[in-house]
């Protein structure tokens, strides 16, 4: 079809195919976001997501967004994350309305830049359906953390493709300046949103070579673009570098081969076909996908046969799906080099968090497919010789592939939402928020979650008083606290008791122990080493007036500063680090403390057995 009919579809009145794509595309839609609504009623927080949390934490100036976060720059994210959590702390039907928010715009984007590029025809429905449906977006969806990274940039992409395109054919600095802002915006979320320069380059090149036209002239029609693009992508790359820092590990060829290979077996091949179907949890961990050979084989033969009647009908349309498969490569190779290593080279691909991306540029591809200059029936061997024929069975054939798919992806979609469901952490902060307001104004000593919520790893955003800090009411997390109350595996306050690792030793003084006051350190000696860790101390004192002492291991260890009162006390106060004592000081002048003996060691449940 030439240029001047599918400007002609664009601003045309209403036609019945017109009608007919946008009645299907608000089907789709509304279906998409129903299906995606269930996924996150059964989800909630994970992870990343309680991290974020914790970041809030700092406030929402620069230094808590423009910064590395795990190999990241994604300011944008850290940002809407903490704008959320300080709006509606620990509340996943907000942090789910963020997410369908988002999918709804790259949805709705993603039709935008199809009808731009195949005209408002109903063949655009079936790409449409892929990008809507498929699996290869569903954990970058389900997931609050990634969804903020992949949906802006899948909005960007479309809409920066999209104005791309637009600005090749017009020249018009509207579209340029759209363009560029959208792909500013997708940059500010991911950093792997560089790739949209090239994506519209080759989109631009593509949409010109399946017509038949010059790509050389098409693409200098947008060279200003091509430069501006590239300038902020210098920019861009430049932060990056300064910012962030690639993850440490074993980056060889051999394991990012291995990450390539299962990719195109274990997830694209099932993907051609909706699947997967089967999912795997084993928490902390994400969802995984199940490889099954029948799945994959069915796979691999729908790709062959869709890139055979490519060929057939139009062959240029296999340049579209050949620059997909480019991209595919490009864009991976680099992620797995970085992050793959013997244990997960075969795990990185499996819970489908790097395809969203992908998935967005198949539908394009499909898109420009629909766009190719299409052999004459004449010169193709098939028994439906005229224009009716082949126009009734290429409709029906269509149709029965989007239904078949999305039927397919559905079943797929419902089995990951029944495992994504299986997540300790939803209960874990229903349980701890519930705890937090029966404990408000209370003293509490504060501490790590669960590592089955989120890794020691993420010190310090995984302690309790960051990721609490925006919830009201709750407790005041201290260094210290009168009562032993720590927080249970399954996020419940519970009363709580300090094991017998080591003890503070009775002490030189008859009737006192060890005097601690202004003019010295005292060390309160333990009965042998201690090594590193998060400890505890039952700290039994007598004080002759209110005040302030320091206390920390006498190795090495943060210093701790603790509050007494008058009178006969106990105390329980976090001492990490490690030594043979500890140090202790008053702060107050003429203060004197009487330290008696008492367990340092770890803080766990009353219930739990043993010294």
């Amino acid at each position: 079809m030439g240029r001047a009919s599918t400007m002609g579809a664009m601003s045309a009145p209403r036609t019945p195919a017109a009608r007919m794509l946008w009645i299907g595309a608000a089907v789709l839609v509304i279906a998409q976001l129903l299906l995606r609504t269930y996924v996150l009623a059964r989800g909630g927080f994970y992870w990343d997501d309680i991290a974020f949390m914790g970041r809030a934490a700092d406030g929402l100036g620069p230094g808590m967004w423009w910064t590395d976060y795990d190999g990241h720059l994604m300011p944008g994210t850290l940002l809407a994350s903490g704008l959320i959590t300080t709006l509606a702390p620990l509340s996943w039907p907000a942090a789910a309305a963020s997410l369908l928010v988002l999918q709804a715009g790259a949805s709705l984007a993603m039709l935008r830049a199809l009808v731009i590029i195949v005209g408002r025809r109903p063949i655009a429905l079936l790409p449409f359906a892929f990008y809507l449906f498929s699996p290869l977006t569903l954990s970058g969806f389900a997931w609050w953390a990634a969804g903020l990274n992949t949906l802006p940039m899948q909005i960007g992409l479309a809409i920066a493709v999209a104005e791309t395109i637009r600005y090749a054919r017009t020249r018009r600095w509207q579209s340029a300046a759209l363009a560029l802002g959208a792909y500013v915006i997708a940059a500010f979320f991911f950093e792997k949103s560089l790739v949209i320069p090239f994506v519209a380059v080759f989109v631009v090149g593509l949409a010109a070579a399946m017509r038949g036209r010059d790509v050389r002239a098409a693409l200098r029609r947008a060279l200003p673009l091509w430069i501006a693009y590239a300038a902020v992508t210098a920019v861009w790359l430049g932060l990056y570098l300064l910012i962030a820092a690639p993850r440490p590990g074993d980056h060889t060829l051999q394991y990012t081969g291995r990450a390539l290979s299962r990719s195109l077996h274990s997830v694209l091949a099932p993907a051609a076909i909706g699947g997967p179907w089967s999912w795997y949890r084993a928490n902390p961990g994400p969802p995984i996908l199940v490889p099954n050979m029948v799945v994959t084989a069915v796979g691999a033969l729908v790709i062959v046969g869709i890139l055979a009647v490519t060929a057939w009908r139009s062959p240029r349309g296999v340049l579209a799906w050949a620059g997909a498969g480019l991209y595919f490569f490009a864009a991976l190779a680099p992620v797995y080099w970085l992050r793959s290593s013997a244990v997960t080279s075969l795990l990185l691909p499996m819970s489908l968090r790097y395809f969203p991306d992908f998935a967005a540029v198949l539908t394009l591809a499909g898109g420009l497919v629909a766009t190719a200059r299409v052999v004459p029936p004449e010169h193709r061997r098939t028994r439906f010789r005229t224009p009716a024929a082949l126009r009734a069975r290429r409709r029906f054939g269509a149709v029965a592939v989007a239904v078949a798919f999305v039927l397919s992806a559905t079943v797929s979609t419902a089995r990951f939402a029944t495992v994504w469901h299986d997540n300790p952490t939803a209960s874990y902060l229903r349980n701890l928020t519930a705890g937090a307001r029966e404990r408000a104004g209370s003293t509490v000593l504060d501490e790590q979650v669960d590592s089955r919520v989120l890794s020691k790893l993420s010190f310090p955003n995984n302690k309790l008083s960051r990721i609490l800090d925006r919830y009201s009411p709750r407790p005041d997390f201290k260094d210290y606290a009168p009562e032993p109350t720590l927080v249970d595996r399954s996020g419940r306050f519970v009363d709580g008791r300090v094991t017998r690792v080591r003890s503070v030793q009775p002490g030189p003084i008859p009737g006192c122990g060890f005097r601690v006051d202004e003019y010295e350190p005292v060390k309160l000696a333990y009965e042998g080493p201690l090594n590193f860790w998060d400890w505890v101390v039952q700290l039994n004192y007598l004080a002759s007036g209110p005040g302030e002492i320091t206390i920390r291991q006498d190795g090495y260890g943060a210093l701790t500063t603790v509050p007494v009162t008058r009178g006969p006390h106990t105390l329980y106060v976090r001492v990490p680090g490690a030594g043979h004592g500890l140090l202790a000081q008053a702060l107050t002048q003429g203060l004197i403390v009487c330290v008696s003996g008492g367990p340092v060691g770890l803080l766990v449940p009353q219930s739990t057995p043993g010294e």
